[in-house]
């Protein structure tokens, strides 16, 4: 992986033995730098993944057994249900605020 051999932040070439945190150039922490934004690449990606794996079992689902079941339980399809919200940005709102 390019992000495991470079540093995330002024891009100096490190050692496949460099175990330190910090860049020995800038002194940025490896493990830390950007987060955030990984955790996000990460839940888009793991929305992604549960999508096709739905897809796949929707495919699969020759004699319909979850159809009749979902039927049968009052239950949206879970391939058509609203997926769970991949963006943690937004502060989720407290029993306070919704009552």
């Amino acid at each position: 992986m390019k992000e495991d051999k470079y540093c995330p932040k002024c891009g100096k070439k490190l050692s496949f033995f460099y175990l330190k945190p910090n860049c020995p150039a800038c002194g940025v922490d490896i493990l830390r730098y950007d987060a955030e934004g990984r955790l996000e690449r990460d839940a888009q990606q793991a929305a992604k993944e549960v999508e096709a794996l739905w897809r796949f079992v929707h495919k699969a689902d020759k004699a319909h057994v979850i159809e009749k079941y979902c039927a049968r339980k009052g239950r949206p399809l879970p391939w058509e249900a609203e997926a769970p919200s991949a963006d943690r940005t937004q502060p989720t709102q407290t029993q306070e605020e919704q009552a």
